[in-house]
């Protein structure tokens, strides 16, 4: 995978920068799913249907979300 299909995979999947309270502690930063991971979990929706390898099928959702952040990561 391309440094810039990793870096845009690493962006936060949903606009969640800011502050959370946890525990009486403030945390500050991006909060969440990252794309890699949304667009993976998706993947592995359509993937589940039916009689499936769950480890076969994580596998290739991963694969799924590499393909499609190094073809968005020439788009832009």
């Amino acid at each position: 995978m391309t440094e810039k299909a990793k870096q845009l995979g690493s962006e936060a999947a949903f606009a969640t920068e800011g502050v959370m309270a946890h525990n009486e502690q403030f945390l500050y930063g991006s909060f969440g799913l990252n794309k890699r991971e949304y667009f993976a979990g998706l993947a592995m929706q359509s993937l589940s249907d039916g009689e499936v390898c769950y480890d076969i099928a994580a596998k290739d959702a991963v694969g799924y979300a590499d393909a499609l952040l190094e073809e968005l990561s020439k788009q832009s």
